[in-house]
């Protein structure tokens, strides 16, 4: 998508573009603009680009755009039964769905689970935690070296013994 196929906003003062559902805009007056207006904001120019959003009509669509076990959608749609979104998403990292009020999300679902706008996070069946920050210490490292009290590579070399 390019800024000729979208209509392009921009605050009264302002001289920065957006599309119609950037957070910029959420309580400001909007006029129409062209392109030939000003530049394009970083994270409109994201979305014309298609690295940004898609968008869709509720959660349903976009659970069936999401994919993902079938048998979990029931609990995702109770457990986000009391958000009223103005926008639903999923990025195109294809990671989550996102219900948002005003350009900003306020609950999220994953495939196997879901965070509510209040309450904790809801693991689903099929849930794996992922591994954080990368490997777990004691998968990267070996056992305590007797002589230097360190815990040795996982090669099983002390960084001290020579």
């Amino acid at each position: 998508m390019s800024t000729e196929n979208q209509q392009l906003y921009r605050t009264e003062s302002g001289s920065r573009l957006h599309i119609r559902n950037c957070p910029h805009l959420s309580e400001s007056v909007v006029v129409e603009a062209t392109a030939t207006d000003g530049e394009v904001c970083t994270w409109c120019d994201k979305e014309i680009r298609g690295e940004g959003r898609e968008y869709f009509d509720d959660l349903d669509a976009a659970l069936r755009a999401f994919g993902g076990p079938q048998g979990n959608w029931p609990l995702i749609r109770e457990h986000l039964a009391g958000v009223d979104p103005d926008e639903v998403w999923i990025p195109y990292s294809r990671s989550y769905i996102a219900l948002g009020r005003k350009g900003r999300a306020v609950a999220w679902a994953g495939k196997t689970y879901v965070q509510p706008p209040e309450g904790p996070y809801i693991e689903l069946p099929g849930f794996r935690a992922g591994s954080g920050a990368g490997a777990k210490v004691e998968d990267i490292w070996g056992d305590k070296c007797e002589v230097h009290n360190m815990i040795r590579s996982r090669s099983g070399v002390c960084g001290m013994c020579f």
